[in-house]
């Protein structure tokens, strides 16, 4: 129940003469409505005391000074100062809008004080000056010197291998180190992003995913071929990688890896292998062969992680042999159009590159075959048949089982690979910043791809096959990031086939991402990442939005049902007698929006009451009875600026007026039929006079009753 307070009281007098004063009926909320048109135009939000350009009273932006050379593909750059400590040098990174940042790196290395890492001071939302919107903004210190990328270019780096040592090497090794320590990767270490001036220090990683603008000469080909929001976070051995590339075009200038695009780049790597490919031939001192040997594998599993690049820096030398090219098969199979395979990661590549010619290869087992007799492996070949089978059996009639059966043929030749499904490629531990990319950039037919492969359940059979082909490796755990991640896919499976507000492919992608900021066009000009940031926003917002549109939409509600953990669609039971509104995106909107008040607790949001209620106002003449009708708008309009989206909800969802409404308009329409079947029944004369007759009888038959009656109480009683 609501309780009235003297201002309550007043208003609820006001709404009682003002609906007194029209007729009943739409025209009657005219000047309810108008009164809370009147308040919202007046309104201003008293807990709105953010500073414009300013994170933590602290660190500021200034956006009258660009700085092009820090930008990245996510985020511009912009000088920024410490007001604590006015000779710090800073600078910023102002992330676009609807786009996911590395939150888990940024909240371990905020605060890092390491020489050869570029510091994060500060990341937070921040309101900007130049257009009043709100976007996530991370700080950093600016990185001194110069970057590596113009001294190669100038040819300023001494030859000498002690300074590669001691001024490079060393510095950043240990740096990287840092980062592992972490259980996190760096993903960005190229000539473009270390600065040196008397160490080389790594520049920033944290404003996009991992990997997401690195150049493709510095990654991994596992890592190349999956899309750039997918390269998930891996670990740092490719870090030492990029490094081992890096130390490469010091030695070797950067052009002499520039004639190679993407494409020719992958397969020269599967043909010859990282190490030829990018050693060419060319002569490096001999002191480096173990670091590049060691480092620019083809197999994952035998490249260095910081225990030998480390060592190696300490002094150990290994003696590693140079990287064969790499040979799968006694014979290459033959694809056609003089394509061919030597091995089962560049067979898989260029299958993915070619889906329709894949499912021509699977006819009559050839591939099959080639497993068999040219890679002899008989239990790959057993299951290849299977697959092969299935999915040449269903390319006409199975679109969907048909590209499973082909994206586990493709994790079967190539395990370490991106998992490959059509267009998608993807690590699975980027499946998270892949949907919020492909949610976006709107590519629908991608995302019911990653749909189809999250609810098939197929993440398992990938997890399977990693578990059986690094069994060779007795230290080898699945990652706890791709567990914590199939906990959430099993959960997420039955959200996908629910079309309910709170669910779809919008509770996926809130989901997979719980601290990425709400995509709601309603919200695009705030960063909002937690349920309080929602309610205030929305309120703030209140007086600017049309009283034609909802507080409310499928971004919104997955947004909500996600941090609530929400896992049944809500179903308004209790105005089941009222399906116009059980079913009103309004109503739910209070449910929804009730509960993240409670949850968020401390909060007055008066703009969004009157909001809700200017919303609600006009559906309470679904109510039937007029009484009800005028009692309910009449406590809506008390509780408008109450601020309390929860007594709203009390009053509209929860409490017995839907069924009460119910019940006395079907016994009133109960009463109005069998009143109607009364006076049809009597507009037929022969049914007056026969019900007339039928009286005349009744009342004679009671006449001689009463009469006996009279005599036997005269000559029983009187007479004695």
């Amino acid at each position: 129940m609501v309780t009235e307070t003297p201002s309550s009281a007043k208003d609820k007098k006001n709404t009682l003469a003002a609906l007194d004063a029209i007729e009943d009926g739409p025209k009657a909320n005219e000047p309810l409505m108008a009164k809370l048109r009147d308040h919202l135009r007046g309104y201003q939000p008293s807990y709105d005391t953010s500073e414009i350009d300013t994170l933590e009273k602290r660190y500021t932006i200034d956006l009258n000074q660009p700085l092009q050379s820090f930008d990245v593909e996510n985020a511009k750059a912009y000088s920024a100062n410490d007001s604590t400590i006015p000779s710090r040098m800073l600078y910023a990174h102002v992330c676009d809008w609807g786009k996911v940042q590395r939150y888990r790196a940024i909240k371990l290395i905020k605060g890092l004080d390491y020489r050869s890492i570029t510091q994060v001071a500060a990341a937070g939302n921040v309101r900007l000056s130049n257009n009043n919107h709100e976007r996530y903004v991370v700080f950093y210190e600016r990185p001194a010197g110069i970057k590596l990328s113009e001294l190669i270019k100038r040819k300023k780096i001494p030859a000498n291998t002690l300074f590669l040592f001691e001024h490079i090497l060393s510095p950043l090794a240990n740096a990287i180190q840092q980062f592992s320590d972490l259980d996190i990767s760096h993903g960005l270490i190229n000539p473009d992003n270390i600065y040196i001036n008397d160490m080389a220090v790594l520049g920033p990683c944290v404003a996009e995913p991992c990997g997401f603008s690195q150049p493709f000469r510095y990654e991994s080909v596992e890592r190349i071929q999956a899309m750039p929001t997918a390269k998930g976070e891996g670990s740092t051995s490719q870090d030492y990688y990029a490094l081992a590339v890096v130390l490469l075009e010091i030695l070797h200038g950067p052009e002499y890896l520039a004639h190679m695009n993407q494409e020719a780049f992958v397969q020269s790597i599967f043909r010859n292998g990282a190490y030829n490919t990018l050693m060419q031939d060319r002569e490096v001192p001999e002191v480096f062969y173990d670091f590049f040997r060691g480092t620019l594998t083809l197999n994952p599993q035998e490249r260095w992680s910081g225990k030998q690049v480390l060592q190696w820096l300490g002094g150990k030398r290994f003696n590693v042999l140079a990287p064969p090219t790499p040979v799968d098969a006694v014979r290459p199979y033959d694809l056609g159009d003089e394509k061919h395979a030597n091995t089962r990661r560049e067979l898989a590549h260029m299958f993915s590159n070619d889906w329709e010619r894949m499912i021509a290869s699977l006819h009559n087992n050839q591939l099959s075959h080639w497993v068999s007799v040219s890679l002899r492996n008989k239990e790959l070949s057993d299951i290849v048949g299977r697959l092969s089978r299935t999915a040449y059996d269903l390319s006409t009639k199975n679109e969907t089982q048909t590209y499973e059966a082909l994206m586990n043929i493709i994790m079967l030749l190539d395990p370490v690979g991106p998992v490959r499904i059509r267009q998608l490629a993807m690590h699975i531990d980027g499946m998270d910043s892949l949907c919020a990319d492909l949610y976006f950039k709107k590519m629908h037919q991608e995302l019911q791809l990653l749909a189809k492969f999250i609810e098939s359940n197929m993440v398992n059979y990938w997890i399977e096959l990693q578990n059986k082909f690094q069994k060779e490796k007795e230290d080898y755990e699945t990652p706890a990031v791709i567990n914590a991640l199939n906990v959430r896919l099993d959960r997420l499976r039955s959200y996908i086939r629910n079309a309910g507000m709170g669910f779809g492919l919008e509770r996926v992608l809130y989901d997979l991402n719980p601290e990425m900021a709400c995509i709601s066009p309603t919200l695009a000009s705030q960063n909002v990442t937690t349920l309080a940031e929602l309610l205030t926003k929305l309120d703030h917002l209140a007086p600017t939005l049309s009283e034609n549109d909802d507080p409310f939409d499928r971004h919104i509600a997955a947004f909500i049902a996600s941090k609530l953990v929400i896992l049944k669609e809500v179903w308004l039971d209790e105005l089941e007698g009222l399906p116009m509104l059980a079913t009103n995106k309004t109503v739910m909107a209070i449910y929804l929006l009730g509960a993240s008040q409670i949850k968020a607790s401390h909060l007055r949001l008066p703009g969004l009451t009157n909001w809700l209620v200017l919303r609600t106002l006009p559906l309470m003449d679904h109510i039937h009875s007029r009484s009800l009708r005028k009692k309910y708008k009449t406590a809506l309009m008390a509780l408008a600026g109450v601020g309390s989206i929860p007594k709203i909800a009390d009053l509209i969802v929860s409490a017995d007026y839907a069924s009460n409404d119910y019940n006395g308009y079907q016994q009133a329409l109960i009463d109005y039929q069998n009143n109607n079947n009364f006076i049809a029944f009597y507009e037929a004369a022969e049914n007056v006079e026969a019900e007339s007759m039928a009286m005349g009888f009744r009342i004679a038959k009671l006449v001689a009753y009463a009469c006996l009656l009279g005599s036997f109480y005269f000559t029983t009683v009187v007479a004695r």
